[in-house]
């Protein structure tokens, strides 16, 4: 069984994937030693590290956590990478969308290329990807108006609703990132699609099927970002052979309306 903690220090919290830590308000290395207290106790050894604690955490502060000795210590990816792994979407065959807090669309290539945002994850692979922030207003926009449930809207509302404008504005930029996308690497057979906003919504994610002329399908991994970082270090350190080996779990599939 793996396990991953994934801690931002600058936003002073925790997440886990397959474990849920209590948001914190101290620093990084805090974060850590609570890292280190719950592996402790659950009898586990932590194989490896990916994040800035690579560089803030020194060799002294590393051989006073026993449960850290021996770990692999790896720099962190690129914002938004995490999440697209832990959806298994590399190459053009599958684009991940995430809606949330952080909104974006995008996969990982094994060539750099000059549309939207390419950023390095290691000599071989490329994170390329669009964000689109107006996604994740879709849901508070529409909470805010109906005061009701936001799927029960969308799964009634009229074409010309005022109440829309929010979701298709948001359903536009999704679009305009994909066909960049696509310029760029190619058309996929598929998006995968993560976050709290979009799989709360089943009329969303049909309408963004329908806009994009691709099958949506749903990634049931609940933290897809802290699994794409356990991914990225469990290959790292050779335990799997390739991030394809571990598939990520999937659920509904929404096929664009002919």
């Amino acid at each position: 069984m793996v396990r991953a903690l994934l801690f931002d220090g600058e936003a002073r919290r925790v997440e886990g994937y397959s474990a849920q830590l209590p948001h914190r308000a101290e620093a990084a290395a805090d974060c850590l030693d609570e890292m280190h207290r719950l592996a402790l106790a659950a009898g586990f050894r932590i194989r490896a590290v990916a994040g800035r604690a690579e560089t803030e955490v020194t060799a002294q502060d590393r051989s006073s956590w026993p449960a850290f000795e021996g770990a692999a210590w790896f720099p962190a990816l690129p914002e938004g990478a995490g999440a697209v792994l832990g959806s298994g979407c590399l190459g053009r065959e599958r684009f991940a969308l995430v809606i949330g807090e952080a909104s974006g669309l995008g996969t990982i290539v094994d060539a750099a290329v000059e549309e939207l945002r390419c950023v390095s994850l290691d000599e071989k692979r490329w994170l390329v990807a669009g964000a689109t922030p107006e996604a994740g207003l879709i849901y508070p926009a529409i909470k805010r108006k109906t005061r009701g449930s936001v799927e029960a809207f969308l799964a009634t509302a009229q074409e010309g609703d005022p109440m829309l404008q929010p979701v298709e504005e948001a359903v536009r930029r999704v679009r305009e990132i994909f066909d960049a996308l696509v310029t760029a690497i190619g058309m996929p057979s598929a998006v995968v699609g993560s976050g709290g906003v979009l799989l709360k919504s089943p009329s969303l994610s049909q309408r963004i099927a329908n806009a994009l002329g691709v099958p949506l399908t749903w990634c049931t991994e609940p933290e897809p970002a802290a699994r794409g970082a356990a991914l990225w270090a469990l290959e790292k350190l050779g335990a799997i052979e390739n991030l394809e080996a571990l598939p990520a779990s999937t659920g509904a599939v929404f096929e664009p309306a002919a």
